[in-house]
Parts: structure tokens; sequence; C-alpha cells
């Protein structure tokens, strides 16, 4: 629908957005403010959520907008389903933004990193969605509403040093699309964004601790900026798309593995994604022989 616009508007239209403190959850609700939206943003630490509320406040298309917060911790179910139990009325727009990364090697990841891993980056997305859903199914609406989950690249391309985050981010992916085939009968759309590298303060804490092979599979990164990552995604969004990339990489990558997500500029994918297909051994090979190599000089280094 690249041709088209006009699939997501947002003036007087309530959204509610998790992982709204910081990033591009922040800058996602900003922009919606400019674009006459009421926005409620939804994080566990007040003070980032008060700070945030007072910036893009300043934002606003008209005096009258909402704009605020809620305290919640939405990875505990009853925390989630409490956010929409404060709501006046059913939200056209649920965000589910949340989440973050510690990549390491596997067996360097500690126990409760392993666990922060599936509670922040899927627990908060399904208990989020599942109350979104159910506050959203007792009201009927001639508008389409709109749940967008948050993904990343990773979850159609993981590898090493992401295992504490692709599997999740995966699983997000599969989540959005049982759930676009389940919101039909009560005319929501559900969106899935695949963001690559944009320059946060998640993004600088990754790589303190991102290991050098990683960084070497995944190659030089020059992130863009959270304003240009979420005008991408709002554009895209308005142009109908509900498989949406933020860079031309993540485009491509998406194509490894189509299934029977929704597509953008399928047919072109579908050729890349089999050429992909026929070239996937040498990458493979040439990713473990980096991989071995690295390991090698590292017990060398270790030795001497």
């Amino acid at each position: 629908m690249w041709f088209t616009k006009g699939h997501f508007d947002v003036k007087h239209k309530l959204a509610i957005i998790s992982g709204g403190s910081q990033g591009v959850g922040a800058e996602f609700a900003k922009q919606l403010v400019e674009k006459g939206s009421d926005v409620i943003i939804v994080s566990r630490t007040e003070s980032k959520l008060k700070k945030v509320v007072e910036q893009i406040s300043k934002f606003r298309l008209e005096k009258f907008q909402i704009v605020s917060y809620i305290v919640a911790d939405i990875s505990n179910y009853e925390e989630a389903e409490k956010v929409f139990a404060k709501l006046d009325q059913s939200p056209d727009i649920v965000v589910c933004c949340a989440g973050s990364s510690v990549p390491k090697l596997f067996l360097d990841l500690s126990p409760n990193e392993l666990n922060n891993g599936i509670t922040t980056n899927y627990n908060t997305a399904v208990n989020f969605a599942h109350a979104a859903m159910k506050k959203m199914s007792l009201e009927k609406s001639t508008d389409p509403r709109h749940l967008i989950f948050f993904s990343s690249v990773v979850a159609f391309f993981p590898f090493i040093g992401y295992g504490q985050y692709a599997p999740l981010k995966a699983a997000v992916r599969a989540l959005a699309d049982v759930l676009r085939q389940e919101a039909i009968p009560y005319n929501i759309r559900v969106s899935s964004v695949f963001p690559g590298n944009f320059d946060s303060e998640g993004f600088l804490e990754e790589n303190k601790t991102k290991p050098e092979i990683t960084k070497k599979i995944e190659g030089p990164s020059y992130p863009i900026s959270v304003e240009t990552c979420a005008k991408i995604i709002i554009d895209s969004l308005d142009r109908g798309y509900e498989t949406i990339t933020t860079d031309f990489i993540g485009w491509v990558l998406t194509s490894i593995s189509l299934g029977l997500s929704p597509r953008s500029w399928g047919v072109l994918q579908a050729i890349i994604g089999f050429v992909i297909a026929l070239i996937a051994p040498i990458i493979s090979w040439s990713f473990n022989r980096d991989i071995r190599n690295h390991f090698k000089n590292e017990q060398n280094t270790i030795r001497n």
C-alpha cells in the first residue's frame, strides 16, 4: 500500500504505549502527540515517566489533548490488567514497545539476565496485548483500531551474542501473527515493527556488553536517530503496512523468513528470499569460520 496513506489516523484517538519512558517508545509518543493523539505512556519508573510527559506535552496540537502516564510493571499480568482498568474508554492504539537486550555469549549470561530476557521482552508484550484486547473487545468500533508490536530484525536473523534477546523477539513476531487473525472480529489491525539499530539509551547499554564476535558478524553499525526511527514507523503504519522495517538491511532480512506474515513488496521479497536460500550455506560457513577463529585466537591469547 506504499502509494496510499490514511491508514493510521491518530488525531483525537487514544494511544497507550508500554516502554514509553525512554528511547523509541518516548519518541513514538511525542510524534503521536504532535499529530493530535491523546497519549498515555506506561513504564515501571515514575521519575522517567514524569520527565517524558513534561517534555512531550509541549508538542500538543491542541490544548485539551491528554498526555499522561501510568506506573506499572507489565511483566506482571495483574499490573498490565490494572493499566486498562484505569482507562475510562477503550484505547484506539496500543503499542507494545517495552524490551531490552543484554548481548553476551550464552554461557556468560547470569540466571537473572536470562529470566529478564523472558519477562522484559516477551511477558510484557503478551500481558499488555492480552489485557488490551480484553478491554477493546468490549466495545465495537467502526474505525480500525491498532495493536502494534515492537520486535527486532534479529527475530529473522538470530546470531551469536543474542541468546537472551532474539528468541523472545521471534516469539513476539509469532504472537503478532496469531493475533492478526484473532483480532479480525474486533476490527483491530495488528502490525509488527522490526527496527534495526537506533541511537538510544538501550543501544549504548548494549554496546557495553556486546562480544567482539557479535560486532564482527553484525558489521559496522550506523544507528539512526530515534526521531527518524519513529517517523519511519508511523509513515509505514499510515501507508497500511503490517510488517515494518526501519532500514534496507532489515527489509532484506525479512525475506529470509517470510512465512504467512504480511509482506512489503512481497514479490521482490520472495525473489530475494529464494536467492538467499541458495547462498545460505555459504553465509553460514563464513560465520562459523569466523566464530571458530575467534575462539581459537582467544585460547591462544590465554595460553600466551
